[in-house]
């Protein structure tokens, strides 16, 4: 049987495809943009779930790259705005595309006229066949409903819908464009490597997680999302922990006074504009808890996980196997029979049913 953690295995692979096909990709929203150049002043993305933390962690990437205001935004808030921007290219996100509410915001836009773009798993969805403009999510079948394939590949189909739109608007140079995929193709061999020490990792740390009974995770920028990402893998995976992502800076602003024994807190640092800030939470979170971790840049002593990420504006696809692996490997120190969603039939029924009207 394929496992969540052969999904997570297959990353690399779908990274390269998906750098490969994406002038195809992206061809039918370029052609629709450029019917009109000077129409779209903003990107909004809207999600649920891993689809909401995937536009979360490319979000800042697609501004800088594309010259657009971007933002991210839950369908159910996203129906309760009182005012749209007409002039907004609004992209709708879901792997299966059958997000009750997604589809419902994706109507209220096209109502007002507005271009609506799907990223969904592929062309047949329910969402993809509603919108205006369909793009492949290049995640493939995956077997799991714990997203690991869905998430990354979400967050670089984002990442380079970004860059095409930026080249295409003259808001990216060619050069600059160039750079970007460079190292956007140094993730894969990265992702391996990575996932091999997490594993190595997880084996000395997992006795100090298992004494906590919640697990935080902060992460500033693109790590911000990946910290939101791990903690609904831990949650829905281990099914033990109450896990909560926080953006680094906000996180600092009362959630750490709860500290205790209680507390696992890991800490993504890229060691880039936020690297003091990280550091300073590491060392307050293993002073009060005694399970504070730092992983990437800057470790702080041998129970944290040291990497140097190479990808740049990419380093969260290498920061998000550290957090899915964590995921899976605690699912199994807590007993849970991990099964594919074709094998959850009975339970994946009754939730769905809680998105009925």
């Amino acid at each position: 049987m394929v496992t969540m953690l052969d999904c997570i295995y297959r990353v690399p692979a779908k990274i390269e495809s998906i750098v490969a096909n994406r002038k195809e990709t992206f061809a039918a929203l370029l052609m629709a943009m450029n019917k009109k150049p000077d129409e779209y002043d903003e990107l909004v993305f809207v999600g649920s779930g891993t689809s909401n933390t995937s536009s979360v962690t490319a979000n800042r990437f697609v501004e800088k790259a594309s010259g657009l205001s971007a933002r991210t935004m839950l369908p159910n808030d996203f129906l309760n705005k009182v005012s749209y921007n007409k002039k907004a290219l609004y992209i709708f996100v879901s792997q299966s595309g059958t997000s009750h509410l997604t589809q419902l915001a994706m109507k209220k836009v096209q109502d007002l006229g507005c271009l609506t773009v799907a990223i969904t798993e592929h062309s047949q969805t329910p969402l993809s066949l509603d919108a205006d403009i369909h793009v492949e999510m290049g995640c493939g079948f995956e077997e799991y409903g714990m997203r690991t394939i869905g998430y990354c590949a979400t967050v670089l189909t984002e990442m380079l819908m970004g860059m095409e739109i930026g080249l295409a608007r003259g808001a990216l140079s060619q050069e600059a464009y160039d750079e970007y995929m460079k190292d956007a193709l140094k993730v894969p061999e990265s992702h391996k490597k990575i996932c091999e020490d997490t594993l190595k990792w997880f084996g000395k740390v997992k006795d100090s997680i298992a004494e906590a009974e919640s697990i935080i995770l902060y992460g500033s920028q693109s790590l911000w999302g990946v910290a939101l990402e791990g903690a609904l893998k831990i949650l829905e995976t281990a099914r033990r922990y109450l896990c909560v992502g926080y953006e680094l800076d906000d996180g600092l602003h009362g959630p750490d006074l709860a500290y205790s024994h209680r507390f696992a807190v890991l800490i993504l640092n890229d060691g880039e504009k936020d690297d003091a800030l990280a550091t300073n939470a590491a060392k307050f979170a293993k002073a009060e808890t005694g399970h504070g971790f730092v992983i990437g840049k800057h470790t702080l002593d041998d129970m944290d996980l040291p990497f140097e990420p190479v990808g740049n504006d990419f380093k969260c696809l290498e920061f998000a196997p550290v957090v899915e692996i964590l995921a899976y490997q605690l699912g199994l120190e807590n007993g849970v029979n991990i099964v594919p969603l074709k094998d959850m039939e009975i339970k994946s029924a009754k939730y769905f049913t809680t998105h009925d009207e």
